[in-house]
């Protein structure tokens, strides 16, 4: 494990645009940059616990709000909103951890509240989404395609999940 304490937020950055430029997002130290990245900017979200909310939402087969995330993370939505999108924002590290850990991507299914029933995203959103997976370094010739796809992945990798017998859920609702 390398000690990422003594970097600035740019070399981590830099690090990661590297890692990513090279197609080497499946590195273990990639994974720690994208860890440490989090837990310098999350400001109150985490990845852990937005993966647990995210997977026991995908489990459920349900769509969750970008609201449903934040609050997940003891957050309202006015203060994780500008946390949440972006390059570099809560979404693409979440993207990008589990692209490296070859899990569906389960940004996938983050969506409007006011698309929980269908799914949908809106153009703006799905650009955001796409582009962070082509940032690494995935080919995404239809957009909408694409993401349907990585929904229906992300619901039939959950249901293979099994929980831990002697653990509770990670994330309460």
């Amino acid at each position: 494990m390398t000690n990422l304490e003594t970097k600035s937020d740019a070399d981590i950055d830099q690090w990661i645009a590297n890692h990513e430029r090279a197609g080497k997002t499946q590195s273990t130290l990639y994974q720690e940059l994208i860890v440490d990245r989090n837990r310098r900017h999350g400001k109150g979200l985490d990845l852990a616990t937005s993966i647990a909310a995210l997977t026991k939402s995908a489990k459920e087969k349900r769509y969750i709000s970008y609201g449903d995330l934040a609050a997940a993370n003891g957050l309202t939505w006015s203060k994780a909103r500008l946390r949440m999108n972006g390059k570099h924002g809560h979404m693409d590290d979440i993207l990008a951890y589990c692209h490296s850990h070859e899990m569906p991507l389960l940004t996938a299914i983050v969506v409007g509240k006011n698309h929980l029933d269908s799914g949908k995203m809106d153009e703006e959103t799905v650009n955001g989404f796409v582009a962070g997976i082509r940032r690494l370094g995935v080919s995404v010739p239809e957009p909408v395609a694409f993401l349907k796809e990585c929904q229906s992945e992300c619901f039939e990798w959950a249901a293979k999940q099994v929980d831990a017998p002697d653990e509770p859920d990670a994330v309460e609702e």
